[in-house]
């Protein structure tokens, strides 16, 4: 073990840089360590519950710590977290308290009856409970995000028209992203869930304000409204326009042609009562009433009777005695056929349509012109609503095209395993270079001490010295050995310069 003496030996020969660094790698070691051991040592938690309202969150916590569950608040108090393995545990916990209930109270306000409690009393409750519960249910609806529910209820009396209507008047927090069916459905639902309220006493709106149900024709805002209209004009366009683009990709090919749709639709729903009489009548009832007398021969012999009391009619002839009476009556009544049309009209009908078709300018003209004839059968367009079609050939911007995809020699399957072999021989490689260049510092290190080294290191007399510094200048003028120990040194320098620096900290330890 090496003393206290070798150890500030060490330090001082590392110098102010490798001092520092020394200090800077032991601060950083501690540091992380420090760290290491808070993240361990702190209590990992597990989210329980999102989105509550923070006025809940204390019954929250008194529910879970009479369970004994290790619980914590986060996101500014809308969030609860439980210790890891207590979830279920804390799901009991709060399902035995009825939380979370989104700030509202249901009918477990009548868990707990005192027998002071008045009629008056009673009814408040049970109007307090009725109103949380149909928050709950409403809070339950996917996009709602909150609901408040109030509610009028009449009081019972004995004299039907003398009582009120019930009301319900509710605000929907994430309202403006409910569409029509789903604030009807809210509407409904509130209806069914009061006694005698129907749903166009009930309103609703959200946190701006703004009425969603009922609209002025009683309606929700979302059918037959400006924006439903809108929506139902873009679903038909882009519907019908994909339908044009379809059957001109196919004929053209892609990038050869565009089409764009605008509809008016009609959205008014309408009941249309028609009444058609027939041009000819049809007899019903015939009444014919014919009466006739004929007689011929001699005079006529009146049966008792004077002549002058009975009637003649037509002409009388004493000689031969001829009569003729006719009498007819005829009475027809007619009856006209009548049919009775009650139609009521669905909206979504189409008032107008324009269409506009952009056309390749290498498309040419006869076929632009059975383009067009297809175009206007498939949108159906009829001149007599108004409908019009525009056809405009123009040069198409070119599109770029993708480069094609270099297909690999190796199948894809064998991507994988390469992979690793891949990687495994590069490894390998890396762990051979590292130990061909340590190998070769070795042995570059462990070298021939040159001449020059071993004679400098050699004790020589002063005399001796001073004769071979007279006879250097003959010396190099010979053969110039001064000036090949001078290129010498300098490439060993250049080299080695670590065996030079050590060689010359012995000789200063020496000295």
């Amino acid at each position: 073990m090496p003393n206290a003496t070798a150890l500030r030996d060490l330090w001082k020969n590392l110098g102010p840089k490798g001092q520092l660094g020394i200090v800077v790698s032991g601060l950083l070691v501690i540091v992380t360590f420090f760290f290491l051991y808070r993240t361990a040592a702190k209590p990992s938690y597990a989210t329980l519950l999102t989105g509550l309202d923070p006025a809940e969150t204390s019954q929250i916590g008194d529910a879970l710590d009479s369970a004994g569950v290790k619980w914590r608040l986060a996101n500014g108090g809308t969030e609860v977290d439980v210790s890891p393995g207590q979830e279920s545990q804390a799901r009991v916990a709060l399902a035995k308290k009825s939380l979370p209930n989104g700030g509202h109270v249901g009918f477990e306000l009548f868990d707990k009856q005192s027998f002071g409690t008045t009629d008056f009393q009673q009814q408040v409750e049970y109007q307090r409970a009725l109103e949380g519960e149909i928050a709950r249910t409403i809070e339950s609806i996917q996009g709602v995000q909150g609901a408040d529910v109030q509610l009028v209820l009449p009081d019972d009396s004995l004299f039907t028209d003398q009582s009120a209507k019930a009301s319900a008047a509710v605000l929907v927090k994430g309202g403006s992203a409910l569409d029509g069916p789903t604030v009807a459905g809210i509407a409904h639902l509130v209806a069914s869930s009061v006694k005698q309220l129907s749903a166009s006493d009930v309103t609703i709106t959200d946190e701006q304000g703004n009425l969603l149900w009922p609209r002025g024709d009683g309606t929700a805002a979302g059918d037959g409204g400006t924006l439903t209209k809108i929506e139902a004009q873009q679903r038909y366009d882009a519907q019908l326009s994909s339908q044009i683009t379809a059957l001109l990709t196919q004929t053209l090919g892609p990038n050869k042609a565009q089409v764009r749709v605008h509809a008016d639709l009609n959205l008014d729903q309408s009941t249309v009562d028609k009444v058609t009489y027939a041009k000819k009548g049809t007899p019903l009832t015939t009444k014919t009433d014919v009466e006739g007398l004929k007689a011929k021969g001699g005079a006529s012999t009146p049966a008792a009777s004077s002549a002058s009391s009975i009637p003649t009619y037509g002409s009388t002839t004493s000689g031969n005695g001829t009569s003729n009476y006719t009498h007819q009556v005829s009475e027809t009544d007619y009856g006209v056929n009548k049919t009775v049309e009650h139609q009521i009209v669905a909206p979504g009908s189409v008032d107008k349509l324009d269409v506009a078709l952009l056309v390749d300018s290498s498309v040419p003209p006869k076929q632009v012109a059975a383009l067009k004839q297809s175009v206007a059968a498939l949108a159906g367009l009829d001149p007599k609503r108004g409908d019009t079609l525009a056809v405009s050939s123009i040069a198409f911007a070119k599109q770029p095209e993708a480069p094609a995809a270099k297909k690999s020699p190796i199948p894809s399957g064998a991507l994988g395993p390469l992979k690793w072999v891949g990687l495994l021989l590069g490894a390998l490689a890396f762990f051979l270079l590292i130990r061909r260049n340590l190998v070769k510092r070795e042995k570059e290190a462990v070298t021939v001490e040159p001449t020059w080294l071993r004679e400098i290191e050699q004790e020589v007399p002063i005399a001796e010295l001073e004769a071979a510094t007279a006879a250097t200048p003959r010396a190099a003028a010979g053969n110039g050995r001064a000036e090949a120990l001078r290129e010498q040194v300098e490439e060993i320098a250049r080299r080695q310069p670590e065996t030079l620096a050590l060689q010359v900290g012995q000789w200063m330890k020496k000295g």
